[in-house]
């Protein structure tokens, strides 16, 4: 994990937070979803403007954008290319894998099939799903799809590709994946994820990705989104791409992991994730119809866990910011060949969703610039920038210590009067923040903020932990 700057999980999902909160603060009183005001008037030059500009600055070979208004489609479109060797283009109909935006279906399906009794999700995981380890069973689905199940983050990357592979890896799994007691902090985790769609296949005796497809994917009419990618590549694919240095290259061979696809391996498109969105607003009705039950959908709208130091929470796969119809629902996809932006202002009828086919392309700017015609940005006070101070005795006997989440572990050394931030060979200067006891700030040579850390006291009023907004890192070890 990076942890110069916000750091990879961060990247991964955390600034979905900062999306959804922008996103809510920004938002207008208006009407139920289900009463549907007229769509609202879009500048798509504007929008096509900007997504050219941030592909253009961030070297994207291709993108799609899909927006809804008014509880419908009212706007598509594809630019660049899919694959930089053929030249060809990309359409809104054109599959992308979306990362992170998969937590969505795999909390969904875990909801359903609780709705019909196959799961209990506050019941221990192992109490229904053979062979884990007996710290990995003793979690829960609720903990582990909210993020507070005490499990490390963790990026996906290639491995095998039967079915068989999920139970295997799992079954094999210690408790190295574990760094905290199940419900004491949040901290967001993909081999959380992992467990979870292990889960699903046990309960519901089939293959994750086949329980995906009959429970929420053909109920929406996502006809073509799959985890399989020999199913993809018999739609219009948009295939992967890597950024390094001066090159951008062709991913090949595809990276593809059968164990990790419950966290962030879903193909699909703008079109069919609009369709999620679509039922997300009008209360599981796609088409017309009653495509997944009302009560279902509520669990997805409904917060789960709180986020230290953030006004966001989670629910199951989504960040959950503001209230009332100030409300958005968000998820950044982030995965080594591709981007995704999912946001939805339920209360509001409206979403954005961007896909792109670079490693990380999370086009940002251009789904704020369409949410903003969405729904009309309102005055609000700048929030000031954490202003960094002199720790004094106090914070540096508060905050000294050793931390650890898994393998990753950070260093806080009191030296003289000053504190010092270790991940490791980097080691930077730490200011407290100024009115804020619990809040560190990690500077650069010139003084600049780089990264923020609260101290945060777990639920079982015993544990310390160092939280980054996303992840957290249990102390270990105090450093006097």
């Amino acid at each position: 994990m990076d942890r110069n700057g916000i750091g990879r999980a961060t990247l991964c999902a955390g600034v979905l937070v900062a999306l959804g909160a922008s996103f809510a603060a920004r938002s207008a009183l208006g009407t139920r979803a289900a009463s549907f005001a007229p769509p609202l008037a879009l500048d798509t030059i504007a929008i096509e403007r900007s997504i050219q500009d941030e592909m253009r600055a961030t070297r994207t070979p291709g993108a799609a954008i899909a927006i809804v208004s008014a509880g419908r489609v009212v706007y598509a479109k594809g630019f660049g290319v899919a694959n930089l060797e053929t030249g060809a283009p990309v359409t809104p109909e054109m599959l992308f894998r979306v990362g992170s935006v998969t937590k969505m279906f795999t909390g969904l399906t875990a909801v359903l099939l609780a709705r019909d009794g196959k799961v209990d999700l506050q019941a221990p995981i192992g109490r229904y799903s053979r062979g884990l380890h007996e710290e990995l069973g003793r979690r829960t689905l609720h903990q582990v799809l909210a993020h507070t199940g005490g499990m490390i983050a963790e990026a996906a990357g290639d491995g095998p590709h039967d079915d068989a592979a999920l139970g295997v890896r799992m079954r094999s799994w210690g408790t190295e994946h574990t760094f905290a007691a199940p419900g004491d902090i949040y901290s967001y985790s993909g081999p959380g994820y992992w467990l979870a769609g292990y889960a699903i296949e046990q309960a519901a005796g089939a293959p994750y990705a086949d329980v995906v497809a009959e429970r929420v994917l053909e109920p929406l009419g996502m006809r073509r989104s799959t985890f399989r990618p020999t199913m993809a590549m018999t739609w219009p694919l948009a295939l992967d791409h890597r950024v390094s240095g001066d090159s951008t290259r062709l991913l090949r061979p595809y990276p593809d992991d059968v164990t990790t696809w419950s966290s962030g391996s879903l193909f699909s498109s703008v079109l069919e994730l609009a369709r999620f969105a679509l039922a997300l607003i009008d209360s599981g009705r796609v088409d017309g119809r009653q495509a997944i039950p009302a009560d279902a959908i509520r669990a997805l709208h409904t917060r789960k866990s709180a986020v230290p130091g953030a006004a966001c929470g989670y629910t199951y796969g989504l960040s959950d910011c503001g209230t009332g119809s100030t409300r958005t629902l968000s998820h950044y996809g982030f995965r080594i060949g591709s981007g995704a932006v999912f946001t939805v202002a339920p209360e509001k009828a409206a979403a954005v969703i961007i896909l792109a086919n670079r490693n990380g392309a999370i086009l940002g700017h251009t789904a704020q610039v369409a949410m903003d015609m969405l729904v009309p940005p309102t005055p609000r006070p700048a929030e000031p920038e954490p202003r960094p101070v002199q720790t004094d005795a106090a914070a540096r006997r508060r905050f000294a210590g050793v931390y650890v989440a898994g393998a990753d572990s950070l260093r806080i050394t009191a030296r003289g009067k000053s504190l010092f931030f270790r991940y490791g060979p980097t080691e930077q200067a730490v200011r407290r923040a100024a009115n804020d006891s619990t809040t560190i700030l990690v500077v650069d040579g010139n003084g600049a903020v780089v990264q923020q850390f609260s101290l945060v006291v777990g639920k079982d009023g015993r544990s310390r932990y160092l939280h980054d907004g996303l992840n957290a890192f249990r102390r270990v070890t105090d450093i006097r």
